[in-house]
């Protein structure tokens, strides 16, 4: 009878000796760092360089009504600079604005110099829709070739019977091999990083089509044209980029 002191003290011992031993805190995984996308990286708006070797004076717009047509037609505009626009892509995309719908044939065709017929002639029958078009020459199946000057043009037809009557307007492209530090600065870029890269290089058509992509794949996205708007101004294109504010 007198054990139950002895058995109550181990008790309380024991009792005592776990409450002084610390409990392990939990083992938690951390939470990895989230990385961002190309795509919600925004940098700064574009800076474009023009090419050094640059052949100037090449883009070619007429306004409708600066020549009198009797039909209802926009004024288009080829999107590139004022000098011969270069691509590192053997089928780059064009692009062109049109100032509003137009229930006219249109035209797109690109001539290489000094040789007979056209690389390209695609037509259609309406341009219904005013903005900003392209048109990839992959689709097309036309390949351009390193080092030649190929003129692209686009043009309204407002009577198919009489072609001095188009509203026209062109330019000059040209494709480029890439050298060792574009290529270096192109590896792993994407989205508008890439765009950044190609418009300080001085490539014009694979900068707008960078952007251009990125637009297509968010077109509620604002600043992506607010960005867009920011490279087309600085070649003085400066009715498609009043479309996009």
């Amino acid at each position: 009878m007198k054990l139950f002191p002895a058995i109550l003290l181990v008790t309380l011992l024991a009792v005592s000796a776990r409450a002084q031993t610390p409990t392990p805190a939990p083992k938690t995984t951390p939470t990895p760092a989230a990385t961002p996308s190309a795509r919600t990286f925004k940098p700064g708006p574009f800076t474009y360089k023009m090419p050094v070797k640059a052949i100037a004076g090449t883009r070619h717009d007429i306004d409708a009504g600066s020549r009198g047509w009797t039909a209802k037609l926009p004024a288009v505009y080829v999107l590139a600079p004022d000098h011969t626009g270069l691509t590192v892509s053997g089928q780059p995309t064009l692009f062109w604005y049109q100032s509003g719908p137009a229930t006219t044939h249109i035209e797109v065709t690109i001539i290489e110099p000094h040789k007979p017929g056209r690389v390209l002639r695609v037509g259609a029958e309406k341009a219904e829709q005013g903005g900003i078009h392209r048109l990839s020459l992959a689709r097309y199946n036309v390949t351009l070739s390193p080092g030649v000057v190929y003129k692209w043009t686009v043009a309204l037809v407002p009577d198919a019977a009489n072609r001095s009557e188009d509203l026209i307007a062109s330019d000059t492209i040209e494709r480029i091999e890439p050298d060792a530090q574009l290529t270096a600065a192109l590896a792993g870029a994407k989205g508008l990083n890439k765009a950044a890269v190609l418009a300080s290089k001085g490539i014009w058509y694979d900068a707008l089509a960078a952007v251009t992509d990125e637009i297509d794949a968010s077109p509620k996205d604002k600043d992506l044209r607010l960005q867009r708007a920011a490279l087309l101004e600085q070649a003085g294109l400066k009715h498609a980029a009043a479309s996009e504010h």
